[in-house]
């Protein structure tokens, strides 16, 4: 199977965690990603199927003819964008095939158009209706609008399908007892939902679970549509630094696709659970998987990321009860003022999938992250709409699933991105071969 790039590049994979804090109440989320160790026994290769190909040598143009069983999909390379980014967050795919995007680190919000490789700058940086603080990401909503997600703001702001903005929702939502939710959404769904994880305290059971909830834009309420593991301790008193999370700790993930269908990913057995728009559900078997041990290699790569993905932003917002101060911040400080290695608490083997990275696909499926050692390829295990694990898709350690789509033609596409030798990220447009 033909490679695109050599293994020359070295590939930093964002890698953040999100301190959300209110006045004296701090929201803490870990999104917690590492890379492998080249050549440790037991560590995926660059063998293994299903990895990225550029295919336009071989002989034939079924290239899904010659997969392996075990292998769900290749990705085959349509287009590179010419120039590099400074960090993505992901990208939203419009109706003409264009994206949005969010540079967080370049405070930039971008219009990019892969076939005609240009890019245009929507917006500025300020305090105007037109401008914004902190884009973070973007999502698609009804009619070719987007939600662009501004931490600066604390604004979810609703961009217009010519790239002019309109008034969104505060990201602080009034909730029950005068306390307001934090409002961070992870996925919207077809009908403009916005979906997120609340905190502990707000999902109202027990300390070691929390809810995935449902935000009606036009209601302005929340639902629970399922409920998540978390480790009941995941935080470590410091001296110096206070509370720092648990590093590389298993947890259930999730994902929401399109339809509003939910897809939770449990970390005990390593089974999907899919919860219908209807509320049935739908569960999974277990899946054996392996798991690697966390050497000290591993632990500064994903410090590194950790550095590399750095932001930080505080927002004033004026209420009837006063200025309220929302502050929050992603990965840690990139001087050496910040906590290292030896500061964190980590577990001694990998867990056997990353968090906050699994993705829905055209097709429905539940693309869900492995973790694997530093310098081994990217492994995403494919999981149907009955929880029946597809088959592997394989990847180079320098390359990040950001999102899927569909072209004109109306096949399946995947958007990544690579990390250089510099971290520049370097997006490209790849199809889904089956």
């Amino acid at each position: 199977m033909v490679r695109k790039r050599s293994s020359s590049h070295l590939l930093f994979l964002p890698l953040p965690f999100t301190l959300l804090s209110l006045a004296t109440v701090v929201i803490l989320a870990l999104l917690a990603i590492g890379c492998g160790e080249e050549g440790r026994e037991g560590a995926p290769s660059e063998s293994d199927p299903g990895a990225l190909r550029d295919t336009s040598h071989d002989p034939s143009p079924d290239a899904a003819s010659a997969l392996p069983e075990e292998t769900a999909a290749v990705l085959e390379l349509e287009t590179t964008y010419p120039e590099g980014f400074s960090f993505l967050n992901g990208v939203r795919e419009r109706s003409d095939g264009s994206l949005l995007a969010a540079d967080p680190l370049a405070q930039l919000l971008l219009r990019i158009d892969l076939n005609a490789a240009t890019t245009d700058t929507l917006g500025r940086v300020g305090p105007g209706p037109q401008e914004y603080k902190q884009p973070d990401q973007v999502f698609p909503l009804p009619g070719d609008s987007s939600l662009l997600v501004d931490l600066g703001k604390a604004q979810l702001m609703v961009i217009n399908p010519d790239g002019s903005f309109r008034e969104g929702l505060s990201m602080m939502v009034p909730r029950e007892g005068g306390f307001p939710e934090i409002l961070h959404p992870r996925f919207v769904d077809a009908a403009g939902n916005l979906y997120h994880q609340a905190s502990r305290a707000r999902s109202g059971g027990p300390a070691d679970s929390a809810a995935v909830t449902r935000f009606s834009r036009s209601s302005s309420t929340f639902d629970t549509v399922a409920t998540i593991w978390l480790p009941e301790n995941s935080q470590v008193r410091t001296q110096r630094f206070g509370f720092l999370p648990r590093m590389l700790e298993p947890r259930d993930d999730w994902a929401v696709g399109p339809d509003g269908r939910v897809a939770v990913i449990r970390a005990e057995d390593f089974s999907v659970e899919w919860t219908l728009a209807g509320g049935r559900k739908v569960l999974g078997p277990p899946h054996e998987f392996e798991t690697w041990s966390v050497t000290r290699e591993d632990k500064e790569a994903q410090m590194a990321e950790m550095r590399n993905s750095a932001i930080s932003s505080v927002s004033m917002t004026s209420r009837s009860g006063g200025i309220q101060s929302l502050s929050m911040s992603r990965g840690i400080p990139n001087s050496g003022d910040g906590p290292g290695v030896d500061d964190f608490e980590w577990a001694s083997t990998f867990p056997a999938f990353r968090n906050d990275r699994t993705l829905i696909s055209p097709r429905g499926e539940a693309w869900v992250e492995r973790w694997v050692p530093v310098g081994s390829d990217s492994r995403w295990e494919v999981f149907d709409d009955e929880g029946i694990w597809s088959g592997s898709v394989v990847l180079p350690p320098r390359h990040q699933i950001l999102g899927f789509g569909r072209s004109r033609q109306g096949a399946e596409v995947a958007y990544l991105t690579w990390a250089d030798e510099y971290d520049l990220k370097w997006l490209e447009r790849y199809r889904i071969i089956r």
